[in-house]
């Protein structure tokens, strides 16, 4: 928010700088033509981080919807949005009654460089997709945390696969948070797992 205010108010520098000139008998001076541009650099330079940040909560939020098949709005908590949410010790948190999803600081961010490169992506950034998904199943009406990790992960290789990602490197990431991070995770369940309490059967299995 506080990098659009500061487009805003290069953008008017600049829009001043246009009625000077117009004003002015002898029209822009060469100096007027450096501040103008200066001005207007500034403005979409800062314009240009939350704007992304817009596109790419549009786009999750699309997506969102298309797996949860609620409505679904996802956000990307900013410094600023830190400070007034109570729930900041968790990566993210959803709301299915409104159908709100919010990622903390810093996880659009590493979702965003896993999409753009996912071959190359850290062990933090391919867990950022299984957080995505975690936050899509809670919106789908699962208020049980072990249990929306497990439909998290049984379906987190064809989210992947919607957003983008190769279906080989979603299904391996996703085997690869199985067996090496699950297990340490504070919603592991001993009850998921191939022919377990919580394996929905689904289709395209990720056990396989």
């Amino acid at each position: 928010m506080l990098l659009l205010f500061i487009a805003l108010f290069f953008a008017g520098l600049a829009l001043r700088e246009v009625g000077a000139a117009l004003r002015c008998v002898d029209g822009f001076s060469q100096l007027s033509k450096i501040y103008l541009s200066i001005c207007l650099i500034l403005a979409i330079l800062a314009a240009w981080v939350p704007l992304k940040k817009l596109r790419f909560e549009y786009y999750l939020s699309n997506k969102a919807t298309q797996i949860a098949g609620v409505p679904a709005s996802v956000h990307c908590n900013s410094a600023f949005d830190s400070i007034f949410d109570n729930k900041v010790g968790r990566a993210g948190h959803a709301n299915p009654l409104t159908g709100d999803i919010v990622l903390q600081l810093g996880w659009c961010e590493k979702l965003m460089k896993y999409l753009d490169s996912p071959t190359q992506a850290t062990r933090t950034e391919r867990y950022s997709l299984m957080l995505f998904t975690h936050e899509v199943m809670h919106i789908k009406g699962e208020l049980n945390e072990q249990k929306t990790e497990c439909q998290a992960i049984q379906r987190n290789h064809i989210v992947g696969e919607i957003l983008g990602i190769p279906k080989y490197l979603a299904q391996q990431h996703t085997q690869q948070y199985i067996k090496q991070d699950f297990p340490m995770h504070p919603y592991y369940s001993d009850k998921c797992g191939p022919g377990k309490a919580y394996d929905e059967e689904l289709l395209d299995p990720i056990w396989e």
